[in-house]
C-alpha cells in the first residue's frame, strides 16, 4: 500500500480506505487507486489483518458429509453468493463427528472468519451439547454472523435458514393414497436428529388427516445413504405384511431401496412404489425416475450465505429464512397391487 500511495501522491490511509471499501474517498481517487491496485497486482495480506484482530472476509461452512449430494449443492449456492459479494469460503467436513465440529470451531476462531454457516440440525442433535452452545454464543458475542442450516433455535441469538416440507409431505401422502396404497412403510432419517422427529411427525399427521394412520410397525430407523436404505428394505420385505410403497429418508436411501427390490426380482413401480427426499441431480435421470420431495438446496445455500454476511444489530431478533419444499411425481410410483 505504501508503494501505491507514493506512486499516486496520496496517503497510505487513503489507499487502505479504498481497498477496504470505506466511505469518504472521492470517486476520482477511488478509480486511480483501483487502477494502481490492478496494475501492480496488489493482494491484501489476510494473515497480517488477522494478526491485528481484524476479521477476514471469509465465511466458514461446516457440513456433516461431503459425500451426500445434498451438501455440494448447498455449498455451491453459498459459494456463488460469496463470490458475488467478494467473500471467500473455507469448507469443513465433520463426518458427523462432534469432535471434528469442535476442532473446526477452533479453526474458524483462529482465522477470524466474519461468518459461520453450520449444519447442526441435519448432522446431529448438537444443539443439546453444552460445549457447542458455548462456542456458538461466543461467536455471536464476538460479532461473527452465525447461521444454522436445517434448524432454528429460539434460545440462541443466531440466524437460521430452514426448509418447510410439511405441505410437500402432505402432497406426497395424498399422491400415494390416491394410487391406492394403504400399507406404506417409512424409512426414517437417523434416530436422534431434529429433522427426523419433524419429518416423521409430518408423515404421521398427513396420513391421519386422510383417515389412514401410518402403522407404527411400518416405521423403521434409517439413514441418509444407499446401504441403509437397501438394508431397511430387505427387513421390510421379510415381514408377513409387506408394504406396497416405501418412503425413504432421502434420495440416496430411495436408490438403495430400489436396488434391493430389483435384486429380489421385484419391479418399481409395478410391484412397489418408492418415494425419495431432496431431489438431487441424479433423481431425475435414475431409472425409474424418482418421485421425490424437492428441497431448494441451492437457494438455501445462497440465503445462508446472505445471512452470514449480514450484521445483526444488537437488540434485534435473529432472522429466520424459511423456504418451501415441493412434491415431484415421477416414474417410481404407481398404482398399488
Amino acid at each position: 500500500m505504501a508503494h501505491i500511495a507514493k506512486s499516486l501522491g496520496v496517503s497510505v490511509q487513503t489507499v487502505s480506505a479504498v481497498v477496504n471499501g470505506k466511505p469518504g474517498i472521492s470517486l476520482h481517487t477511488q478509480e486511480r487507486v483501483r487502477e494502481a491496485v490492478t496494475r501492480l497486482e496488489y493482494q491484501p495480506n489476510v494473515q497480517a489483518r488477522t494478526l491485528r484482530g481484524v476479521k477476514s472476509k471469509t465465511i466458514g461452512v461446516i457440513i456433516p458429509s461431503i459425500t451426500n449430494p445434498y451438501f455440494p449443492e448447498f455449498v455451491k449456492g453459498a459459494e456463488d453468493a460469496a463470490r458475488a459479494l467478494g467473500y471467500s469460503m473455507f469448507l469443513c467436513n465433520t463426518d458427523s463427528e462432534l469432535r471434528h465440529l469442535l476442532e473446526y470451531f477452533a479453526l474458524i476462531k483462529t482465522n477470524k472468519a466474519s461468518g459461520l454457516i453450520c449444519s447442526v440440525g441435519i448432522s446431529g442433535d448438537w444443539l443439546d451439547d453444552g460445549e457447542v452452545v458455548r462456542w456458538l454464543r461466543q461467536f455471536a458475542n464476538d460479532g461473527v454472523s452465525v447461521v444454522l442450516n436445517g434448524k432454528a433455535s429460539a434460545d440462541l441469538p443466531i440466524a437460521s435458514a430452514v426448509v418447510d416440507s410439511d405441505v410437500a409431505i402432505r402432497e406426497a401422502v395424498m399422491h400415494l393414497l390416491h394410487l391406492g396404497h394403504r400399507r406404506v412403510a417409512l424409512i426414517s432419517p437417523p434416530v436422534g436428529l431434529s429433522v427426523t422427529a419433524e419429518r416423521v411427525a409430518a408423515y404421521r399427521a398427513a396420513f391421519a388427516e386422510f383417515g389412514h394412520p401410518l402403522a407404527e410397525e411400518m416405521i423403521v430407523p434409517g439413514d441418509f445413504d444407499i446401504a441403509v436404505g437397501a438394508a431397511a428394505t430387505r427387513d421390510l420385505m421379510r415381514r408377513r405384511q409387506r408394504p406396497t410403497a416405501i418412503i425413504a429418508a432421502n434420495d440416496l436411501a430411495a436408490f438403495g431401496a430400489i436396488s434391493a427390490l430389483t435384486a429380489m426380482g421385484l419391479s418399481v413401480p409395478d410391484d412397489m412404489s418408492v418415494v425419495g427426499f431432496d431431489d438431487i441431480a441424479f433423481a431425475k435421470v435414475f431409472q425409474p425416475a424418482l418421485t421425490t420431495i424437492k428441497q431448494p438446496v441451492y437457494d438455501l445455500g445462497r440465503e445462508a450465505l446472505r445471512l452470514a454476511t449480514t450484521d445483526t444489530r444488537e437488540g434485534t431478533a435473529p432472522e429466520v429464512v424459511t423456504l418451501a419444499a415441493s412434491f415431484i411425481a415421477r416414474q417410481s410410483t404407481g398404482p398399488a397391487r
